[in-house]
């Protein structure tokens, strides 16, 4: 999976990853989330036009017995960006 995610996040293969050194790596990753998370807040600050989502319930990765609401989309259509 760690070499997935540093192919989809900085175009690495799986050759070159292995060649970084893994301390780099998840540093990067690490950035790459925070950005994201910070894009979402900002989504989620304009609010959603339309209610093409309903909230979900899902169980914490880190710990299962917690459980963490989710916005889970009907239709993804514009909500993910075209390359």
């Amino acid at each position: 999976m760690f070499l997935i995610n540093a192919n989809e996040a900085f175009g690495y293969t799986h050759e070159q990853t292995l060649d970084s050194s893994f301390a780099v790596i998840r540093g990067m990753l690490e950035e790459h989330n925070y950005m994201w998370r910070e894009r979402n807040k900002e989504l989620d600050k304009e609010g959603d036009l339309d209610d093409n989502f309903e909230w979900v319930e899902l169980p914490d990765w880190d710990d299962p017995s917690k459980m963490n609401k989710v916005k889970k989309y009907k239709d993804v259509v514009g909500r993910i960006p075209a390359p």
